[in-house]
């Protein structure tokens, strides 16, 4: 116990800038740093301990989120939060939450929203749904949160049915972003078409989307049912192009495409 306290007091400023920061790494600096050798039991301990001091006992957070949603109501008004859990057992589901002063300030934002999720990262698995505006210094402005156990079509239908609860009454029409470029790499794997090749189809793309003729369009959207495999196509002809192609998109964009704020 005495080696883990000792773990935890000298490495509490490491392991909060670097929460991920793994087992061995400690194990080597403990080594590199005091000369000292600590067992790897020793050193999980310690860090459960450092991230119970810097973050508290992520368990017991659960129990104060009917008192969060209250505090929130009670001190921003305007605010939409929302706390699920499953009936019967009262065991947490998902969480939304959008503050008063962040929708009163998107009123003056650009109607742009930028959706994302990126993973939970904490021992309880879990993914944070985003959406954000864009401020007049083209910035993200925060607008809502949803925690949630797995990125979901349900999920997102949950989420955006409760942000659509703060647009309408403003009266704006939005325009939405959401970044499938990832789901593009997935569908172009590196084995078998080489990086070059891979490089080549995935550019062809961003032609295709950032095209602002239809002439450009085609151009490229023909050289990419060339070169590109069963999967490419397959996956390009279930896009609606008045989504993602520049050209056919029916509203406006103010000059932005695409965005990824789990970056």
């Amino acid at each position: 116990m005495m080696r883990s306290r000792v773990v935890s007091s000298l490495f509490v400023d490491r392991i909060r800038a670097k929460p991920k920061l793994k087992l061995v790494e400690i194990i080597h600096e403990f080594k590199n740093y005091y000369g000292i050798d600590i067992s790897y039991y020793h050193t999980w301990f310690g860090k459960e301990l450092t991230k119970l001091d810097v973050h508290g006992d992520e368990s017991k957070s659960f129990n104060e989120l009917v008192w969060y949603v209250n505090a929130v109501k009670g001190t921003n008004p305007g605010s939409l939060c929302v706390l699920e859990c499953e009936a019967g057992i009262n065991r947490f589901r998902r969480f939304f939450v959008s503050f008063g002063g962040c929708i009163v300030g998107f009123q003056y934002c650009m109607p742009l929203l930028f959706i994302d999720a990126t993973f939970w990262k904490s021992k309880y698995y879990g993914q944070l749904l985003c959406a954000s505006g864009n401020n007049g210094n083209q910035a993200f402005y925060p607008l809502a949160f949803g925690v949630v156990d797995s990125e979901t079509e349900e999920n997102w239908t949950w989420s955006l049915q409760h942000s659509a609860a703060i647009l309408l009454p403003m009266g704006r029409v939005v325009t939405f972003f959401s970044d499938c470029n990832q789901e593009f790499d997935i569908e172009v794997p590196k084995s078998g078409y080489g990086k070059l090749l891979q490089d080549y189809v995935i550019n062809l793309f961003s032609i295709c989307a950032y095209a602002v003729t239809e002439e450009e369009f085609k151009v490229a959207m023909d050289k990419l049912v060339i070169v590109g495999s069963s999967k490419v196509k397959a996956f390009i002809s279930d896009l609606s192009r008045d989504h993602y192609a520049n050209t056919f998109f029916k509203g406006m964009r103010y000059g932005q495409m695409a965005s990824n704020l789990a970056e």
